[in-house]
């Protein structure tokens, strides 16, 4: 059972009180990050006290998402806001290159982007019993180039392209269901290819081509064949995991990665000072691999981490949490890690909690 150490931590300047919501891959050897100050930043990945801060406030009302738009050089971000608004931003000049509304000013709780086809998609909050998902073309983004507004009867906390088809969108929401999408169609009913009935999506997603997780608010997690439309018949079985609080060892599931070696869950646990990340594998039938499991000693101390980032090309593990840090994990032996547990409780006692099973 492998073990990482704390190779470094940063508050990243953020003013007292507050902490990290989103970390993401920015331009190349740095990362982005969103925070409980409404602040858009950007940290260099080998040095996180090189600090760039691209927007003080990034959304009148709050930021609530972030994603990178991947171009050739990655150099591009869009940010979700309470005000109903998505933005995309150039990481070179600070400024905003394009601002796209939500219709009705909906709330954008989740955003996901498409550089092939030049879209970015916003996921809304439910106001007056609309739930939205609102697609722009960047090239033409006054208006929405298509909407679904019927298929999610609540929040949608989560919105992902499929990896290799640019015409393929899942969305999650809270009112239970992933749903998947041929967004060449534009009839909503028509566009639908698949349903998931889950319970309150907290996170969800494509693990491969043909294999989607969802992960509810209440950290029950599920793992499901995607539909062929062009293969009829009857596939594999769902793999329905329960709650998986008990068989982790965790309080909560901070969220599902993907490296190239596979998916690992990020298990967190405030009392005990610690993260895992449990790979899941899917031999002879999707399970939880506890023989190889990583573990983070120490984690965030007795805060909830929010983000977890593998970075490949460093060889690290970056996570952002309610203590209000970004921290580097890197492998190192047994004795410098176990000596970095129980060195990562939290300076910032006297902030304010949030609920993190409310979606933002």
């Amino acid at each position: 059972m492998p073990t990482l150490k704390a190779a470094a931590a940063s508050t990243l300047s953020l003013p007292a009180e507050n902490y990290i919501y989103s970390i993401t891959a920015s331009v190349p050897g740095s990362f982005a990050a969103i925070s409980s100050d409404d602040s858009l930043r950007v940290f260099d990945a080998n040095r996180l006290d090189h600090v760039l801060v691209v927007s003080r406030k990034t959304h009148d009302g709050g930021v609530t998402s972030l994603r990178s738009y991947p171009t050739s050089n990655s150099q591009l971000l869009a940010t979700g806001g309470r005000e109903g608004a998505v933005k995309l931003w150039d990481v070179r000049t600070g400024n905003t290159m394009l601002q796209m509304e939500m219709a009705r000013h909906n709330p954008v709780l989740s955003v996901a982007c498409n550089s092939e086809t030049n879209t970015i998609v916003a996921g809304s909050e439910l106001v007056s019993s609309q739930a939205i998902v609102s697609f722009w073309d960047i090239r033409n983004p006054q208006a929405p180039s298509l909407q679904y507004v019927e298929s999610h009867n609540d929040d949608i906390t989560e919105l992902q392209y499929h990896p290799s088809l640019s015409n393929v969108l899942l969305s999650g929401s809270t009112d239970g269901l992933v749903n998947i999408y041929d967004t060449t169609v534009t009839d909503e009913d028509e566009a639908l290819i698949q349903v998931i009935n889950h319970g309150s999506v907290h996170h969800a997603g494509f693990l491969s081509d043909r294999t989607i997780f969802a992960l509810s608010h209440d950290e029950h997690f599920s793992v499901h064949p995607a539909t062929d439309p062009d293969e009829p018949g009857q596939g594999p079985e769902p793999v329905h995991f329960g709650d998986v609080r008990e068989p982790l060892d965790c309080e909560y599931v901070a969220q599902l990665c993907i490296g190239s070696q596979g998916p690992y869950i990020a298990a967190g646990n405030k009392m005990k000072r610690s993260l895992d990340l449990v790979p899941l594998v899917p031999n002879p039938a999707w399970q939880f691999d506890k023989d190889n499991v990583w573990h983070l000693p120490g984690a965030h101390g007795e805060d909830v981490i929010r983000s977890v980032y593998l970075d490949e090309q460093s060889q690290s593990v970056f996570t952002g949490g309610e203590d209000g840090y970004v921290r580097i994990w890197k492998l190192g032996d047994d004795g410098d890690a176990q000596a970095q547990a129980g060195t990562a409780k939290t300076s910032r006692k006297d902030k304010k909690q949030k609920d993190r099973f409310k979606p933002y």
